[in-house]
Formats: C-alpha cells, sequence, structure tokens
C-alpha cells in the first residue's frame, strides 16, 4: 500500500514539472516571437496581469502616424535674393533695349558723337543745355535747322539697339545732319567715339 502511494505521489511531481516546462517553453517562444517580429507587443510575463490595462499597439502606431509630419521646407533667402537680382537685371535689360517706335514723323542718317557736362566740351555753358536744362543722358545737340529742338528722338545704332532723347541742346560743331548724345563723363564721351546712327523723329518740337 505504502509503495502505491509513493508511486503516485512520484508521477504527480512528473506530471506538475512537465506543466511547468511546457508553459514556460510557451511563453518563451512567445516572447521570441514578439522581439523577432516588430510592431507585435512582447507578451506579459505575469499571468495575473491585466490585459486590459497595456495599450494596445496599434493605438500606439496610430499616435505615430498622427504625429509625424514631413520638415516644411523653407525658402533660402539668398535663393530669393539672386532670384530678385535676376528679374531686376531682366527688366533694365528690357528698358535699355527699346523698341524702334511704330509711328514717327521722319527718319534721317545722322553721324553722331558725344559729349559730357562741363568746361571741357560744353565751355562757357558747363553742365546747362542751350534750353537751360541739365545735361544728362537722354538729352542730344541738334541743329534745330534739321531737327527742331524739343524734338523727341528715337536713336538707333549699328548693332539694332536703340535708345529715346531729347534735343535740348546745340553745338558750335553739330552742324547738318550731326548729333552730339549727352554721357555722364568726358571718358564715357570718348569711348562713344563716332558712330552712323539711324534717327527717328517721333514728335517734332516746336523751339
Amino acid at each position: 500500500m505504502n509503495h502505491k502511494n509513493k508511486r503516485h505521489r512520484t508521477i504527480s511531481r512528473f506530471q506538475k514539472k512537465f506543466k511547468n516546462i511546457a508553459a514556460a517553453a510557451v511563453a518563451g517562444a512567445a516572447i521570441l516571437s514578439g522581439a523577432m517580429l516588430p510592431g507585435l507587443a512582447a507578451p506579459v510575463a505575469h499571468a495575473s496581469a491585466d490585459p486590459s490595462n497595456a495599450d494596445p499597439p496599434a493605438v500606439t502606431e496610430q499616435v505615430k502616424d498622427t504625429n509625424t509630419s514631413k520638415p516644411t521646407e523653407k525658402s533660402n533667402p539668398s535663393n530669393q535674393g539672386d532670384h530678385q537680382k535676376s528679374k531686376d537685371s531682366k527688366s533694365k535689360d528690357t528698358s535699355s533695349s527699346a523698341k524702334t517706335p511704330s509711328k514717327y514723323e521722319d527718319v534721317l542718317n545722322i553721324t553722331a558723337t558725344a559729349y559730357a557736362p562741363g568746361a571741357h566740351d560744353n565751355d562757357q555753358w558747363g553742365d546747362k543745355t542751350y534750353l537751360g536744362t541739365q545735361i544728362r543722358p537722354g538729352v542730344v545737340a541738334v541743329d534745330p535747322n534739321v531737327i527742331p529742338l524739343g524734338s523727341r528722338l528715337y536713336i538707333q545704332y549699328p548693332d539694332g539697339h536703340g535708345e529715346y532723347a531729347v534735343a535740348e541742346d546745340t553745338g558750335g560743331a553739330i552742324k547738318g545732319n550731326r548729333i552730339d548724345i549727352a554721357k555722364t563723363s568726358v571718358d564715357k564721351a570718348q569711348d562713344f567715339g563716332m558712330k552712323d546712327v539711324k534717327v527717328f523723329v517721333v514728335e517734332k518740337g516746336d523751339k
């Protein structure tokens, strides 16, 4: 009788050990699979823990997706400055290369020279024109018998570009089909030299 009881207790202990080993193996396999597969939450080691207290992985992922935002691309101030300079240079180029007028009263073949304000080019009159205005770019000296003073002109150069000007001055050497174009300095006037140009009389003056 005692032999049977001992054998029964021994079998019971082996069954309990086997159950514990099996439970540990299952728990270990679950932990290992949770660590190897991203996005799966590791199982709770204690069987007594309440699964309802754990945050669901899906909620955590949703919060991350909601809070994740792409960085806003900021413009480089230096690039904006370069872009603005480019636009300014384009507008200057457009203004300097004026188009030939579609309406005009006359066209003349003229020999053009240049002069600057001051005694060097304008003797005792200094920086004043014949009409009393300031010598400046956009002013030309003319022979009033050919181009009336106050006339609005368009001067077309040999390379095709041109500029508008007003006849406000005269000169001792400016006779016939000659004009003298005002520049800002003596050096620029000398660099201009002498050119054969076409002068479109857009509007004749009355002075």
